[in-house]
């Protein structure tokens, strides 16, 4: 009974999970040598728009399966300008992943997207610079999403209005005022 479930389970591991097609690669040259992953250009085709749905799918399947960098950045040159900043914009996502990740083996991917993009057109380019730089408001202390956040402390006569669209003004000094 062990040795069936054993079996069983190897199976279901061997079935169950799609390998990616062969990736192609850069040469020195930057010319692409392989063919273009399938997995790649289905999602080109899924998402003629381009748009945050491709962004998603191209982040997705570069943290699944990062050695189709290259294909991701070579399939890029033959897409439309809005598909072109959606792929920039996914490999940012699966980039910063690996960044984040912090592990050797995350590290050797990372540098994998990067160098896959040394070989990427402008308006891909375009696209990965325009995701990985933090916006703005990202880069002012004290801001993120939902606006300003401050201690409650602002005007100089009226201390108890915090400048915040996320929620009502207060109706009592904040400590330290």
């Amino acid at each position: 009974m062990r040795k069936l479930m054993l079996a069983t389970c190897a199976l279901a591991c061997l079935v169950g999970v799609p390998a990616p097609a062969p990736a192609g690669s850069f040469n020195s040259a930057g010319q692409f040598v392989g063919s273009v992953s399938p997995q790649v250009m289905a999602l080109l085709a899924q998402f003629p728009q381009g748009g945050p749905g491709l962004r998603a799918a191209i982040a997705a399947l570069l943290e699944a399966f990062p050695g189709l960098a290259d294909d991701v950045v070579s399939a890029a040159r033959g897409a439309n300008p809005a598909q072109k900043v959606a792929i920039g914009a996914g490999a940012a996502d699966a980039w910063d992943y690996f960044r984040k990740c912090g592990s050797d083996s995350c590290k050797g991917w990372e540098a994998r997207i990067r160098t896959a993009m040394l070989f990427a057109d402008d308006g891909t380019r375009f696209g990965f610079v325009q995701a990985e730089v933090p916006t703005l408001a990202q880069g002012i202390p004290g801001f993120n999403n939902a606006g300003a956040q401050t201690n409650g402390c602002v005007g100089g006569s009226n201390p108890i209005n915090p400048i915040s669209p996320s929620g009502p003004a207060s109706t009592t000094t904040p400590p330290g005022c």
